[in-house]
C-alpha cells in the first residue's frame, strides 16, 4: 500500500506483509517524524511498542540518455555481449539485438545516437537496414556503422558508404577496440584512455603479419558438396588445441562468407532462387580460401570445407531448400 507522511506528505510504498492488524510505525526520512500506518480494512487497538521501520522513497526510473545510446545488431550473442561490455566501460549505453527485423523495430522505438550493424544479420541484412534508415526522414540522421570483413578496395570499387549510405565501415576483427575512435568521431562522450592511433572511418586496416603459405593445388581442396545435401555434423575432437582451432576456423568462415554475400548480393539472391549457392558462389570464395589457408592450421583445414558449409548454412537460413 502507499502511505503518506502527515507532516511533509512524502509518499512511501509499504509492503503488505509488513503490515499487521495493529499497524506499524514508520519514520519519515525527509522530516524525521514518526507516524503509524494501519491496514485499510480494519482499525485495531493501540499495540504494544514496536521497532521503527526505516522506509525509503520509491526511486523514479532514470530517463534514457539518447546521446549515449548505441544499438548493437549482431547475430552472434556472445560477441554482441562482449562488444556491449566494452561500450558500457566507455560510459555509453548499449542496446542489443540479434536480427535485422528486431534491429529496425528497436531503432524506431529508441532512436539511438549510433547503430552498429553486422552486414550479414538474419531476417534482414545489415546493409538493408542501413538503406531503410537513410531513406526514412526520422531515422536518416542516426549514425550507422556497418560491420563487415576483409574489405579490399582494389576488388570492391565502391566503398560501402556509397553503396548503402553508412556513415562508417569497420572490419569485424577490429571490434570492439576500433569502434571507440569511430564513436568519438561522431561526437559521443566516450570515456576511457584515448587510442594511441585512432583509425578514421573507412580507413583500410593494416594487413595481418602472417607468414606466406605455399599455394595449395586446386585438387587438394575439398570438393564442393551438393547444396541439397546437408553437411554432416563433425565429431568433437579430443585434443583441446584442435577444438579451439576448429572454433577459430568456424568463426573465420562466418566472417568470410558474410563478406562474400555482402559484395555479391544480386548473385547470391539469384543462387538462392536456383538452389545452387555452393556451385554458383564457388569462384567468389577463392579469395577467402587463400586467406583461410593463411590463418587456419593445415590439420583443421583438411577436416572439412568450412567455407562451403557456412555458405550453405546461411543460404538455408534465407529460405533455400
Amino acid at each position: 500500500m502507499i502511505a503518506a507522511c502527515p507532516k511533509c506528505s512524502t509518499r512511501y510504498r509499504v509492503e503488505n506483509d509488513r503490515l499487521r492488524a495493529e499497524g506499524v510505525r514508520l519514520r519519515c526520512t525527509r522530516c524525521q517524524s514518526v507516524f503509524r500506518v494501519k491496514p485499510p480494512q480494519e482499525e485495531a487497538a493501540a499495540p504494544p511498542p514496536e521497532p521503527v521501520v526505516e522506509a525509503q522513497p520509491t526511486p523514479l526510473p532514470r530517463p534514457l540518455d539518447r546521446e549515449r545510446l548505441v544499438l548493437l545488431a549482431d547475430p552472434e550473442v556472445e560477441n554482441c555481449k562482449a562488444n556491449a561490455a566494452a561500450i558500457a566501460e566507455w560510459g555509453l549505453h548499449p542496446l542489443l539485438v540479434h536480427d535485422g527485423v528486431e534491429a529496425i523495430l528497436a531503432i524506431q522505438r529508441s532512436l539511438p545516437r549510433v547503430v552498429v550493424l553486422d552486414a550479414a544479420l538474419p531476417k534482414m541484412f545489415g546493409f538493408q537496414v542501413c538503406e531503410l534508415m537513410k531513406r526514412n526522414e526520422q531515422l536518416r540522421e542516426i549514425r550507422v556503422v556497418l560491420v563487415g570483413a576483409i574489405h579490399q578496395r582494389e576488388r570492391y570499387r565502391r566503398p560501402p558508404n556509397e553503396l548503402y549510405g553508412a556513415d562508417a565501415y569497420i572490419e569485424m576483427p577490429e571490434l570492439p577496440g576500433g569502434l571507440r575512435a569511430v564513436l568519438r568521431g561522431f561526437g559521443l562522450p566516450v570515456g576511457g584512455v584515448a587510442e594511441a592511433a585512432a583509425p578514421t572511418p573507412w580507413a583500410e586496416p593494416a594487413p595481418p603479419a602472417v607468414a606466406p603459405t605455399p599455394p595449395v593445388a586446386p585438387a587438394a581442396r575439398a570438393p564442393v558438396p551438393p547444396a541439397a545435401a546437408p553437411p554432416a555434423a563433425p565429431a568433437a575432437p579430443a585434443d583441446p588445441a584442435i577444438a579451439e582451432e576448429i572454433a577459430k576456423a568456424e568463426r573465420l568462415a562466418r566472417i568470410i562468407v558474410s563478406d562474400v554475400i555482402l559484395y555479391n548480393e544480386a548473385k547470391f539472391t539469384a543462387a538462392l532462387r536456383g538452389g545452387n549457392v555452393a556451385q554458383a558462389m564457388d569462384a567468389d570464395l577463392e579469395e577467402g580460401r587463400a586467406l583461410f589457408r593463411q590463418r587456419i592450421d593445415e590439420r583443421v583445414r583438411g577436416m572439412r570445407d568450412f567455407l562451403t558449409e557456412e555458405l550453405v548454412r546461411v543460404a538455408r537460413s534465407r529460405g533455400m531448400r
